[in-house]
C-alpha cells in the first residue's frame, strides 16, 4: 500500500499541508504553542540537514528525522499561518467604526459585480473619516452601492475612489446550514460591509494604481476581448453566455439562465474553469511544436505559454478553478521541458500547494473542493470506466468512441463532483449526466470557435466574424440545452449529506477503484458493501427524535414559519422567489421537522403559495383548517392563529389589529409592527398585558423611520420575553 505514493510525493506534501490549515482554522491549539512548534520543528530539520551533509553524504534518500521533521514543519507553519489568519483581529480595523456613518478612501480590489439592484466590489481602505476627524488605516471592507438612475459609474480594479456609508458587521448564515457570509468574510480578513444608498455617494477619484503588469498586461487584454466579443457576438442571452464563459462575469446572466444549468448540474460550464485553460494551452503547445525541436525553443515555448496562462488567469478574475488549472499546466510543461515524465495526479497536488500557499482558505471554497474532485475523479475513474488504447478502424468507430469517451468523462465527473455539491448546495441533479453530455458538446466547440475568434480579430476582421457566428450558434445549442433539460420532471431532489457520510462516499469510492486497479473483485464488493452499510448505519444511528415547536425561515426581508407538532409541520408563507420554497423545505430537513402537512398564505403571492409541495393549502380566503394535531384559524384578515395540544401561536400584521379578546390570546405572538410613536407604545403595552404570552417577536417594517426602530429597540430590551426579528438571525422555540 505504500508504494501507492511512491510516485506522488506532492499528494503526501499536500496531506500535510491540509491537515494543518484545518487544525489551525479549528484552533486546537494557542498561537503561542503552534509557533513553538513550528520554530522546534525547524531546528529538528536543520540538525537533518546538517547530519546527512556530514555522515550521510552518498545517500539517495533522505534521513527518516530528517522526512519526519520536514512534514511536520509543514503541517505546523500551515497551521500557524491559518491560525493567525482567521482567528485573530488586528487592532486598528474599521470594527471600532460599526453603526458610525463613515466616509472611507481606498482602492478598488477586484472586478466590480453588477446586478439589478446595485454593484458591489472588496475596498482596500486606506483612510476613513468619521466624527470630524480622519485616521489612517489598512483594512478591507464589502462595499454594496444600490443603483440610481442613469448609466452605473465606470468602476475598475485599482481604482481610488471615495464612498459614503454607515459600517456594519457582515451578517451569519440567516438560516441553519445556508451560506455563512460573516465566516466567508473572516477568511478573506474581511469584518465589515457599507451600504451606500446610491451614486451620489460615491467620488471616483479617477486614479489608477494597478502594478505595470495589471495596467499594461492585464487590462488590455481584457478591453480586447470585451470589444471582440461585444462587436462580433450579436446582443442577447448568447453573448451573456461568451462572457461567462471567457471572463468569468457570471453576475450578467439572467436569473433564469443561471438557475437552468444549476437545476441541470451543468453550471460548472458557467465557471472559466480548466476546460477554457487547457483548450488555451493546448492551442498554444499545437503552434509552438516547431520550436521544441531545440533546447532553447523548449524553454521558449514554456517561458511563452506560462506567461499567456498568466495574463488570462489574471484577466478572468484568478478564480480557484483557473487557477488551478493554469499552475497544473505550467507543472505539466515544466515536466515536459526539463525531459521528466509527469504525473496528473502530482501536478493537480503541486498546484493546489501553490494555491493554498497563496491563500489557505481557498481550502474552504466550494469551487476549489468541485474542481478537484472532478479533475480526480476523471484523472482516476475514467480510465478505469472506459481503458485507453483501442485500436481506431473506420469514421463510425471513431465517432462512436468520441461520444463514448464524453459520456464516461462526464460520468467520471458526476461520481466525483456530485457529494460536493449535494454537501454545499443541498441538491442532487438527476439529469445531470444526460444533460452534460450536449451541454459540455456545445459549450466545448463553442470555445474551439472563441479562440480562433479573437487571434482573427486582431489582423483579419472577416475571418473573426465567421468564427463569432459559429461561436453564437453553439451558445445558442448550450442555452437550449440546459433550457429543455431543466424543464423535465424532477430534474433535481433535495439531497444534503453532511460531512461524516460525503467521508464515508469518497473511502469507500476510493478503496472500489483501488481494488478494481488490481482486479481483486472479492475485495472490491466487500468495500462496496461496507460503504452502503456504513452509510446506512451511521443514517439509522442519526436518526433521533423528530423536532417540534417554531421555527423562522428568513427569506431576505421577508419571512415564513414553520409550526410543527410531534406528527406534522405547517409552513406559513412561501416567500417571495420562487427559490424561497426550497429553502423552505431545506429548513425542515436541517430541524428534523416532521413531514409538512399543509400550507397557509399570509402575505405571498397566489403563484408561489400554491407551488409549494404540500398536499393542503390555506388560501387568504379560507378562514379554518383542521388537521390531526393542530387546528389553523383567521379571526380576522391578517391575523392568523394556530392552535395545538399544549401551545398557540398568534401572527398579526400591524398594531391596529390588536384585540382585547380570547380569540388573540397565545402562547408565542408574532407581531409585524410599522410604526412606533407613543399610540402604538401604549396600545402594544396594554394589549401585552391583557395576553401575557411566553414569547413575543416583533417584525420591524421595512419603511420604519429610524427614531421607530430605536424607540422599539429600547422597549424590547426594557422586556425579556419580547426580541426583535433579525434578517440574519433565525429563532427557534422548542
Amino acid at each position: 500500500m505504500l508504494d501507492l505514493f511512491a510516485p506522488y510525493p506532492a499528494v503526501r506534501l499536500l496531506i500535510f499541508v491540509v491537515t494543518g490549515i484545518v487544525a489551525g482554522t479549528a484552533a486546537l491549539l494557542a498561537l503561542d504553542l503552534w509557533l513553538l512548534l513550528t520554530l522546534l520543528f525547524f531546528l529538528l530539520l536543520v540538525c537533518g540537514f546538517a547530519y546527512e551533509a556530514i555522515r550521510l553524504k552518498n545517500s539517495p534518500f533522505p534521513h527518516q528525522l530528517t522526512a519526519i521533521a520536514y512534514h511536520l514543519f509543514i503541517f505546523c507553519a500551515f497551521a500557524s499561518g491559518s491560525h493567525y489568519s482567521f482567528n485573530t483581529v488586528p487592532d486598528r480595523t474599521l470594527l471600532h467604526y460599526v453603526g458610525h456613518p463613515v466616509l472611507l478612501y481606498g482602492k478598488v480590489d477586484g472586478r466590480p459585480a453588477h446586478s439589478e439592484k446595485g454593484m458591489g466590489w472588496t475596498l482596500q481602505v486606506q483612510e476613513v473619516f468619521s466624527d470630524g476627524r480622519t485616521e489612517q488605516l489598512s483594512d478591507r471592507a464589502k462595499i454594496f452601492m444600490r443603483n440610481g438612475t442613469g448609466e452605473p459609474p465606470e468602476l475598475g480594479n485599482g481604482d481610488m475612489v471615495r464612498v459614503k456609508g454607515t459600517i456594519q458587521l457582515i451578517p451569519e448564515a440567516a438560516n441553519r446550514g445556508e451560506f455563512d457570509p460573516r465566516r466567508y468574510g473572516r477568511m478573506q480578513r474581511i469584518y465589515v460591509q457599507l451600504f451606500c444608498a446610491g451614486p451620489w455617494h460615491l467620488l471616483h477619484e479617477g486614479k489608477n494604481s494597478l502594478n505595470f503588469f495589471e495596467r499594461y498586461v492585464v487590462v488590455p487584454v481584457y478591453d480586447f476581448i470585451v470589444a471582440s466579443v461585444d462587436r462580433l457576438i450579436p446582443e442577447g442571452g448568447e453573448r451573456k453566455l461568451v462572457r461567462g464563459v471567457l471572463l468569468g462575469e457570471r453576475e450578467v446572466l439572467d436569473e433564469t439562465v443561471f438557475e437552468a444549468f444549476k437545476t441541470t448540474g451543468t453550471a460548472h460550464v458557467l465557471a472559466v474553469s480548466g476546460l477554457n485553460v487547457g483548450l488555451l494551452a493546448l492551442g498554444i503547445h499545437v503552434l509552438l511544436q516547431r520550436f521544441k525541436v531545440t533546447a532553447y525553443g523548449r524553454w521558449f515555448s514554456f517561458a511563452l505559454i506560462a506567461f499567456i496562462l498568466i495574463v488570462f488567469s489574471y484577466v478572468t478574475g484568478n478564480s480557484p478553478s483557473v487557477k488551478r488549472a493554469a499552475i497544473m499546466s505550467v507543472v505539466l510543461f515544466g515536466g515536459e521541458t526539463l525531459g521528466r515524465r509527469s504525473y496528473g495526479v502530482n501536478s493537480l497536488a503541486v498546484s493546489d500547494i501553490i494555491i493554498l500557499l497563496f491563500d489557505p482558505f481557498d481550502l474552504f471554497n466550494p469551487g476549489f473542493l468541485m474542481t478537484n474532485a472532478a479533475v480526480l475523479a476523471i484523472l482516476l475513474v475514467y480510465p478505469l470506466l472506459y481503458p485507453p488504447g483501442h485500436k481506431e478502424e473506420g469514421v463510425l468507430r471513431a465517432v462512436s468512441r468520441f461520444f463514448l469517451g464524453s459520456f464516461f468523462v462526464s460520468l467520471a465527473a458526476i461520481i466525483g463532483v456530485s457529494p460536493v455539491i449535494a454537501y454545499y448546495f443541498g441538491t442532487f441533479s438527476v439529469v445531470s449526466l444526460a444533460a452534460n453530455l450536449p451541454v459540455v458538446l456545445f459549450s466545448t466547440v463553442m470555445m474551439y470557435a472563441l479562440m480562433p475568434m479573437l487571434l482573427f480579430n486582431l489582423f483579419a476582421p472577416f475571418p473573426a466574424s465567421l468564427f463569432g457566428m459559429s461561436g453564437w450558434l453553439f451558445a445558442r445549442l448550450t442555452l437550449d440545452s440546459a433550457l429543455f433539460f431543466s424543464k423535465v420532471p424532477y430534474a433535481s431532489i433535495s439531497l444534503k449529506p453532511d460531512i461524516v457520510e460525503v467521508l464515508i462516499y469518497y473511502a469507500a469510492g476510493t478503496a472500489t477503484a483501488w481494488f478494481f486497479y488490481r482486479k481483486a473483485w472479492g475485495r472490491l464488493l466487500i468495500a462496496l458493501l461496507l460503504g452502503c452499510n456504513a452509510l446506512l448505519w451511521y443514517g439509522m444511528a442519526d436518526q433521533s427524535q423528530p423536532g417540534k415547536g417554531l421555527v423562522t425561515v428568513n427569506l431576505g426581508r421577508n419571512l415564513a414559519l414553520l409550526y410543527a407538532t410531534e406528527s406534522e409541520t405547517v409552513i406559513v408563507d412561501a416567500g417571495k422567489k420562487r427559490r424561497d420554497a426550497e429553502r423552505i423545505m431545506r429548513q425542515i430537513d436541517q430541524h428534523r421537522l416532521p413531514p409538512p402537512a399543509a400550507a397557509v398564505q399570509f402575505y405571498s403571492k397566489d403563484s408561489l403559495f400554491n407551488a409549494l409541495p404540500v398536499r393542503l393549502h390555506m388560501p387568504n380566503s379560507q378562514e379554518r383548517l383542521a388537521l390531526s394535531s393542530m387546528v389553523v384559524s383567521r379571526p380576522l384578515e391578517k391575523v392568523l392563529r394556530i392552535s395545538s395540544r399544549g401551545r398557540s401561536l398568534l401572527y398579526v400584521s400591524g398594531t391596529s389589529r390588536l384585540r382585547q379578546d380570547p380569540a388573540w390570546k397565545a402562547d408565542v405572538v408574532i407581531l409585524a409592527v410599522y410604526r412606533f410613536r407613543e399610540k402604538q407604545r401604549e396600545q402594544i403595552e396594554s394589549w401585552l398585558g391583557y395576553v401575557r404570552p411566553e414569547r413575543c417577536i416583533f417584525l420591524s417594517g421595512s419603511f420604519m423611520t429610524q427614531q421607530d426602530k430605536a424607540a422599539l429597540n429600547r422597549f424590547s430590551e426594557e422586556r425579556p420575553n419580547i426580541e426583535i426579528r433579525r434578517s440574519d438571525s433565525q429563532i427557534v422555540i422548542p
